[in-house]
């Protein structure tokens, strides 16, 4: 819970020094593209494996003045656990992984030591951060991913 604390707090301080362009995505346009690349990314880990998503995380406001945001909208918070074999090499996976998911995406420090494999990415266009990490999860060895949309516009709710 520590790491997924800090992660979202990271994550939500690089994503909320970006505005929303003025036409904005919607919520479920940035939820639709972060799931996609948590998807690839689970595609990428070797059978047999089981994918469990955590979809208790509610959309975050942009503007929250604590993480010193700014844009319009709400940003979609990923995280998956995908739970491997006990013999699956999740260091190597984690060493190996930026190379496999292609162009566009960068490598950044959270400027924190850690005692577990760990990579930290961010993409520009559309802009996303993700983080792959080796984790333990109700007793089980997983591939923990963590991945944070940009904004998007949630759908005006009537008033009562």
């Amino acid at each position: 819970m520590k790491k997924l604390l800090a992660s979202l707090a990271l994550g939500t301080g690089l994503l909320m020094t970006s505005s929303c362009a003025p036409m904005s995505p919607t919520y479920e346009q940035v939820r639709t593209e972060t799931d996609g690349v948590l998807q690839q990314v689970a595609d990428l880990i070797p059978d047999p494996k089981t994918v469990q998503s955590n979809d208790e995380i509610g959309p975050y406001p942009c503007d929250e003045p604590l993480a010193l945001g700014r844009g319009k909208g709400s940003f979609y918070t990923g995280q998956w656990h995908v739970f491997v074999e006990d013999s699956f090499d999740i260091p190597g996976f984690v060493h190996r992984f930026p190379a496999a998911l292609g162009d566009g995406w960068h490598s950044e420090s959270l400027g924190v030591p850690v005692s577990f494999a760990q990579v930290y990415l961010v993409r520009d266009t559309p802009r996303m951060s993700l983080s792959v990490e080796e984790s333990t999860f109700d007793g089980r060895k997983a591939v923990e991913l963590l991945a944070i949309s940009r904004c998007g516009i949630l759908p005006e709710t009537p008033a009562p």
